[in-house]
């Protein structure tokens, strides 16, 4: 009755199970209501941890969800470290890992899944997993612990590792055991043999267990040797870090706005250092002009502003090298940008105040120093409005100070004087009042000392850089 339909009929049934087929083929979460923010969960293990006497040639780990094949991959390690070969395959949720090779007789191994796993969402789990078996009758129950903290913050640094290694120790190896922090900063090394161990914090960028000493940081606990006794616990304490930043910040975008003035944006927060320096050149490489860095913006901190010392006129296309200006872990600026245009607009920046910079103090004998937004050589309301109030005494003009490009620097009558109250009010044009600031003057039985002790010295000429966080 029906002839094109019947004849059709066997095509779209195959065509409708070839779709199902693949539907459930495809290792994906559900789709619809509220994004997932929960981490997979590991179901069951085979063998189950603290399995004895394991003869086998594979273990299984069964999940919750679908799980980011490439993130097992890179989570997944054996430890102590073996050289062991071994095959991953996998069946929906559950990850088979095949020995090539054979396992050692008598020795606890342990499989151990890092805070890298996760689901096909990136969903990560928040602390190592670890399954632990023996290929003889007993486990070792011997336990490390260490806590990681952000130098920064104080608070537990997630994701770091620690490298620990059975004596004798040799560090042109990998380590016989990796420990990873969980969220809260705590690293636990389970299953340990009786014994003497060495441990250190390691930057492994490449995640071969190895003190690459050119390219990764390590640091050292308080107390990074101790001897493990059977059935054993010991704590290594704590230690604070800050992950070493080798990336520089990169000069994306230059605008003028007015014909010397000019705003540089960058790909992160820049400093300012002492020899900083902007030389612009014409096109063809023709040295035009210096440019002088006046001040990082406080609310936006990628963005520079600077100062031409003559016109750039609109009529040609610029670009600039630079010096001095960094980012906080001290790595100069990319400056390797498309040619900017010049530009005709009169510059009519007032001489806005910017910061002192003498906040954190000075001695009896230096100056007091302020930061403003322009170039001070054509502002002679700023030293005529310069007044200094010593106790009850006021003095305008006060003679003791210069314009130094885009600073003002006050100096003392001799020395600043222990006793005086003083009060430094400088001329802020934008706001055209003064701005009222209290220098801190810090005198030889106010200071403190700073020890810093260098772990593992080197004879060579590697650099150290010290730096003082929020001081």
């Amino acid at each position: 009755m029906y002839p094109i339909a019947t004849r059709w009929a066997p095509f779209i049934a195959l065509f409708v199970l070839l779709i199902l087929v693949y539907q459930c083929a495809t290792p994906t979460q559900p789709s619809g209501g509220p994004p997932d923010r929960t981490p997979p969960q590991i179901e069951e293990t085979e063998p189950a941890t603290r399995t004895t006497m394991f003869d086998g040639d594979r273990i299984r780990f069964h999940f919750s969800k679908y799980i980011n094949r490439n993130s097992f991959q890179t989570a997944f390690r054996m430890e102590p470290d073996l050289n062991i070969r071994y095959d991953i395959s996998w069946r929906r949720r559950t990850a088979t890992v095949r020995f090539e090779d054979p396992l050692p007789d008598t020795t606890t191994i342990i499989f151990t899944l890092g805070t890298d796993l996760a689901d096909t969402r990136n969903n990560r789990i928040t602390a190592p997993f670890q399954l632990a078996v023996s290929t003889g009758p007993d486990i070792d129950e011997g336990k490390i612990t260490a806590r990681i903290r952000d130098a920064r913050t104080g608070r537990g640094k997630e994701g770091e590792r620690i490298m620990l290694y059975r004596h004798p120790v040799d560090l042109s190896v990998g380590a016989n055991y990796v420990g990873e922090s969980d969220t809260s900063g705590l690293v636990q090394f389970q299953y340990l043999r009786e014994g003497k161990y060495k441990a250190f914090w390691l930057d492994d960028r490449n995640r071969n267990r190895r003190w690459d000493r050119e390219r990764e940081a390590a640091q050292p606990f308080s107390t990074d040797t101790l001897v493990l006794d059977r059935e054993g616990e010991a704590d290594l304490g704590r230690i604070f870090i800050i992950r070493a930043d080798t990336v520089a910040p990169v000069l994306q975008a230059v605008g003028m706005l007015s014909e010397v003035r000019l705003r540089l944006r960058f790909s992160e927060d820049v400093e300012i250092s002492e020899d900083a320096h902007i030389s612009v050149y014409l096109e063809d490489h023709t040295y035009a002009t210096d440019a002088v860095p006046l001040f990082v913006d406080p609310d936006n901190p990628n963005i520079l502003f600077a100062q031409a010392r003559d016109p750039l006129p609109d009529e040609a296309v610029y670009h600039l090298e630079m010096q001095g200006i960094t980012d906080a872990a001290g790595n100069p600026a990319d400056f390797d940008i498309e040619p900017f245009p010049g530009s005709d607009e009169p510059d009519t920046t007032f001489a806005r105040y910017i910061a002192n910079e003498s906040r954190f103090g000075a001695a009896p004998d230096e100056p007091i120093v302020f930061r403003y937004a322009k170039l001070l050589d054509d502002s002679p309301a700023i030293l005529d409005s310069l007044i200094v109030v010593e106790s009850e005494q006021t003095h305008q003009p006060w003679p003791h100070a210069e314009i130094d490009e885009q600073f003002l620097k006050v100096y003392p009558d001799g020395e600043w004087r222990r006793g005086e109250n003083y009060e430094i009010r400088v001329w802020d044009e934008s706001r055209m009042e003064h701005v009222s600031i209290q220098p801190r003057i810090l005198f030889d039985d106010e200071l403190g000392a700073l020890s810093i002790r260098v772990e593992e010295p080197r004879t060579d000429s590697t650099r150290h850089r010290a730096r003082l966080v929020d001081p």
